[in-house]
């Protein structure tokens, strides 16, 4: 096992993406021998750096041609400690991914009720979305993409969190919107996420806002409300 510094991360680890840091960034080295650090510490920093390692490796080399041996020395520990916290690379990558998906909802959620309007929200609410996933592309290719190849409880994990976006049209302003009309729309946005990472870069997500934008309100709104949204708004 690759040792870490004294420095407990399992708190700021709740604020930040897996796969936005190196998990063998000296920071985050264990020392040998006496280090101070308690047990449940020690087994959360190896928790932590193998979620990030794995967001790194299944980023890098995708979810077929990711192993424990390559999540493990991404990780600096061995395959025991891997099996110590994980039963296999999907209860991993579910561990990732959920971390992820309530990071970013939990901003979205942030931005959206400190607008001063339900499509000022969603605006703002997207902006959040696409320029988290453009900041961290290990992320956004391994919960976009890769997460289609992994298995059948990573998969439906996805289907779960798309759900948790429906909160986000439960507005009084709104008339009731038709569940199926939501699924639709959120799934519309997914997609559009999705062919980005495929064919282009997650840098480029943001430019995707005013489209996303005015896809969103124009079927609840109507034109002239969703209209404004089709230019770059500053945020």
């Amino acid at each position: 096992m690759s040792g870490q510094t004294g420095t407990p991360e399992a708190g700021c680890a709740a604020d930040v993406l897996p796969g936005s840091r190196s998990a063998l960034d000296p920071g985050r080295a264990i020392k040998p021998g006496r280090h101070g650090l308690s047990p449940e510490t020690v087994a959360g920093i190896q928790r932590e750096r193998l979620i990030d390692a794995f967001v790194h490796v299944v980023s890098d080399h995708g979810f077929a041609h990711t192993t424990i041996s390559r999540v493990t020395e991404g990780a600096g520990v061995t395959k025991k400690t891997f099996y110590t916290h994980f039963a296999d690379l999907d209860e991993c990558f579910l561990a990732a991914y959920q971390r992820g998906m309530d990071i970013l909802i939990r901003r979205m959620t942030e931005a959206y009720e400190a607008a001063p309007s339900w499509p000022d929200g969603i605006h703002a609410a997207l902006r959040t979305l696409l320029a988290a996933l453009a900041r961290e592309p290990k992320f956004a290719r391994a919960s976009l993409v890769e997460v289609n190849a992994a298995g059948p409880q990573v998969r439906q994990s996805r289907i779960d969190n798309l759900t948790r976006f429906r909160a986000f049209f439960d507005d009084s302003s709104l008339a009731p919107v038709p569940v199926a009309v939501v699924d639709a729309i959120v799934g519309g946005i997914y997609s559009a996420i999705h062919v980005q990472m495929e064919t282009g870069e997650a840098a480029e997500l943001p430019s995707l806002l005013p489209s996303l934008t005015y896809f969103v309100l124009l079927p609840l709104v109507g034109r002239e409300a969703a209209s404004p949204f089709l230019t770059d708004r500053p945020g």
